[in-house]
């Protein structure tokens, strides 16, 4: 019963029906939600005990973890870490250990009684977000009852209800924003309709100084090369080629290189890459040493971008992350000072049409970033590391929390500043932007790259608001959508 309350409601929302009732008392959400979470959290560390009886203290520590996420002052999960109070303050007291002392095997047993306690705290978590959600629906707060929703779905991401109601729908076996698959299929027409290029015969002169064989594809905007067989590059070249396309129809420009053409190129081995490194781009001394440990590097001669990569997915991600980002800054005035966040943003949104992926972590020469992190609160995130959900999931969790960085903090971000959390901003900024504001978003992307002091003010100028009200916006955007 309670699962079909919560699908009328998402009916009634679609039609347009639901309206406070005369008289009716306002639902207050802020409180409400403030009783629901204690209960979470409860139930967060009685899972926890028993994962700690059993000597599984890294389950034990991300339960505990969950509860103070929900309840920051939350006694028990506090005194479960090993903390006491001091003062005002939670201080270590007998820290719980980092890890279990249990044998794999021994594990598989231990673990059977707190997981089955876990599943049905879950369980008792999610029914009682759906009370919430009828009691909002009852007192007319369809706001209160679509936010409440993601509290569903964080402890039974598949009520279809719950998915309903906050207008997510199904593309295969996958829940998603209602925009966001419209935006897939999309993409994926896009792949549908790229071209393998032409098949190019030629001996290419760079395998030929790294002694190995290229084999290669090329159209009008790109050139495809690789040293696995012609299947892949022509795989290759459709994949980059509908990255291209989708950019250009984003951005509304016409020609994504100008009058040049883009090599992309794809390595079986760390050695074809490493030997390319050294051979070709002639790297050397600290340079060499940090190119060697990332998967994809820029080259010049010719223009484009080559990667070593075990899987396909992986390469093409990369390839179109990096393409996205050229497309943009070619058609940019000062392209060069396109902010990191910027770029993460937009690359992010070109992969998660076409390819469905959001794999790529940003990277300078002086160490590695952390777009693709974990999650140390809610690690089931991380089984969706590299997918556009996992990102909106992220930003939600961020903005439910109200622990989102703010933009002003992020265009003045750095490449290395790019966290989990400031890459899932980005990219989600883009997201609402381009749904909401589709030509101001072309414009300001076609503006001239500017320097820190004009950062804010450009952002202000294109949307016709200031920073903090189109924030605003865009969280209310997020709890009701993500």
């Amino acid at each position: 019963m309670r699962t079909s309350l919560i699908a009328i409601l998402a009916c009634m929302l679609s039609v347009g029906m639901v309206a406070p009732a005369a008289g009716q008392a306002a639902y207050d959400l802020e409180s409400q939600r403030a009783r629901l979470w204690d209960f979470f959290a409860d139930k967060h560390t009685e899972a926890g005990d028993e994962y700690k009886k059993m000597q599984l203290f890294e389950d034990a520590r991300q339960q505990y973890l969950r509860a103070i996420e929900l309840v920051p002052d939350h006694g028990k999960a506090r005194r479960g870490l090993g903390m006491r109070k001091k003062g005002n303050e939670w201080v270590d007291d007998e820290p719980l250990p980092e890890k279990s002392p249990l044998k794999p095997a021994d594990k598989i047993e231990a673990r059977k009684k707190p997981d089955e306690l876990k599943a049905r705290n879950f369980e008792k978590c999610a029914d009682r977000a759906r009370k919430q959600v009828q009691a909002a629906t009852s007192a007319g707060d369809t706001r209160a009852a679509r936010i409440l929703a993601s509290d569903v779905l964080t402890y039974a991401p598949d009520d279809a209800a719950a998915r309903k109601l906050r207008g997510h729908e199904k593309l295969g076996e996958d829940w998603m924003p209602g925009f966001a698959k419209q935006w897939r299929e999309n993409g994926m027409a896009h792949v549908a309709k790229g071209s393998f290029g032409e098949e190019v015969s030629d001996e290419d002169e760079q395998a030929k100084e790294i002694s190995v064989r290229f084999t290669r594809r090329a159209g009008k905007w790109l050139m495809a090369r690789t040293t696995y067989d012609d299947t892949r590059a022509k795989f290759m070249h459709r994949n980059a080629e509908a990255a291209i396309t989708r950019a250009m129809e984003l951005l509304g420009v016409d020609a994504p290189f100008g009058v040049h053409r883009y090599t992309i190129t794809h390595f079986q081995s760390a050695a074809e890459y490493d030997a390319m490194l050294e051979k070709v781009l002639k790297l050397s001394g600290d340079e060499l040493v940090f190119a060697k440990k990332l998967a994809g590097h820029g080259q010049s001669k010719p223009w484009g971008f080559l990667c070593r990569s075990s899987t396909d997915a992986a390469a093409d991600d990369m390839i179109a992350n990096t393409i996205a980002i050229n497309v943009m800054n070619t058609n940019r005035r000062n392209g060069r000072l396109t902010q990191p966040w910027v770029e993460t943003g937009f690359s992010y949104l070109i992969t998660s049409q076409t390819l469905g992926t959001c794999i790529t972590t940003r990277y300078s020469l002086i160490k590695q970033g952390a777009t693709a992190s974990s999650h140390t609160t809610m690690p089931e995130l991380n089984k969706k590391s590299g997918t556009p959900e996992h990102l909106r999931e992220a930003i939600l969790r961020e903005v439910t929390f109200k622990r989102d960085l703010p933009l002003s903090r992020i265009v003045n971000f750095e490449t290395n500043d790019m966290t989990m959390e400031a890459a899932a901003k980005s990219f989600s900024l883009l997201e609402f932007w381009f749904s909401n504001y589709p030509d101001a978003t072309r414009k300001y992307l076609a503006s001239p790259g500017e320097e820190k002091e004009a950062r804010l003010t450009n952002i202000e100028t294109h949307f016709g608001k200031k920073v903090d009200a189109i924030e605003a916006e865009w969280r209310e955007w997020v709890l009701a959508n993500y």
